[in-house]
């Protein structure tokens, strides 16, 4: 007869520390991928968009993000074991081990967990850079052309802020909502799928969060979630912004990972859209980037560009500033902390580029 074994036993326990290194595993992961550029796209290209396929058909059964729901379940979960555990543990109603136990269960938990991001998504970091995959001439440029940029993006702003509705305050809004917006989205990347075969992957429609309200005090305008290939939008930050966000986060849907590049793909996506309100959101989301890089440059050049905004652009750029502004705190800090780690750790940086990798993309293609 076969013996049973107690779990409740040191040993027992020991025996399974080993599986811990799946945490020092998971951390260099993006170092060792990223010596391995041509494997990594040969993953996005051949692999990736099974998995996000397959993750995507799971959580595409639900209206609402799923992954929104998982991470709350996960953290109440979590720290409800842990407390109820902690005060049995005290109490002597249950020995020690037992708590070690769980420790140890929700340690090796993570460390799988932290490696399935890789492999169901952030190998896509270690991807040769964009410029490479589309042969754009990124290169160091004067100021000269990154204001002739900022004035043609300018011009193209006016035209298309004359054809979209306002609220009665005079500021940008959707007439659709944020709903039938977004499923705009998807069709903008088919038009650029059919130009840029790179992009041609299927783009799901991007997904509200419920807690949105929180993610702009954490200052987060949306975030891509690979568990489950799902897009998440913060719908509670201004209309100015928010479908060029749904189109950032789409973007990473692609295997775009890196945030400059996935905003310069969300720009060309958005241009393609026969929908002014979805062009113009892009439009914007390049102008505010490339306009920041100008007035840190030559504040003179970036005065000149301003003066050609329209006074609807203005009160659209004031109210999303001020937004913003109001939900400034701790949190964002805090948050805007980790995310700066986490992108550090994944290698994310603009390397010998003059203004920053999105705005460098966006000179290249103006000039190539």
């Amino acid at each position: 007869m076969k013996q049973k074994i107690d779990k409740n036993t040191w040993p027992y326990q020991l025996r399974r520390l080993p599986w811990l290194i799946l945490i020092p595993l998971g951390l260099l992961l993006p170092r060792l991928a990223g010596n391995y550029p041509q494997a990594a796209e040969w993953y996005a290209r051949h692999m990736y968009p099974y998995i996000s396929g397959f993750l995507e058909t799971i959580s595409g059964i639900f209206p609402f993000s799923l992954a929104e729901v998982a991470i709350y379940a996960l953290i109440i979960g979590v720290l409800g074991m842990l407390l109820v555990y902690s005060l049995r543990c005290i109490l002597r109603h249950i020995p020690f081990i037992r708590l070690f136990s769980l420790i140890i269960t929700l340690a090796i938990t993570g460390g799988v967990l932290l490696n399935a991001m890789y492999i169901a998504w952030g190998f896509n970091y270690a991807r040769p850079k964009l410029y490479e995959l589309l042969n754009l001439p990124v290169q160091d440029r004067p100021v000269e052309q990154l204001q002739e940029l900022c004035e043609t993006l300018c011009l193209e702003a006016v035209s298309l802020r004359k054809q979209v509705a306002e609220d009665d305050r005079g500021v940008y809004t959707l007439t659709q909502g944020w709903r039938e917006s977004f499923k705009e989205i998807p069709e903008a990347y088919e038009a650029l799928g059919e130009k840029i075969p790179l992009f041609s992957y299927k783009v799901r429609t991007a997904k509200s969060v419920f807690a949105s309200e929180g993610m702009s005090y954490a200052g987060i305008a949306g975030i891509y979630i690979p568990y489950t290939a799902e897009a998440n939008v913060n719908i509670n930050q201004p209309a100015l912004l928010m479908l060029s966000s749904a189109a950032h986060e789409s973007a990473h849907y692609l295997g775009i990972a890196k945030e400059d590049e996935a905003n310069f793909v969300a720009y060309l996506a958005c241009v393609e859209s026969s929908n002014p309100e979805v062009a113009y959101s892009g439009v914007m989301m390049a102008l505010i980037n490339c306009g920041n890089k100008l007035r840190a440059a030559d504040p003179e050049a970036f005065a000149a560009v301003r003066e050609n905004y329209s006074e609807a652009m203005l009160r659209d750029i004031l109210e999303y500033n001020a937004y913003w502004e109001s939900h400034e705190g701790t949190v964002e800090k805090a948050v805007n902390e980790m995310n700066d780690n986490y992108l550090k750790h994944n290698m994310q940086e603009s390397g010998v580029k003059s203004y920053g990798l999105m705005v460098d993309l966006m000179l290249a293609w103006r000039y190539k």
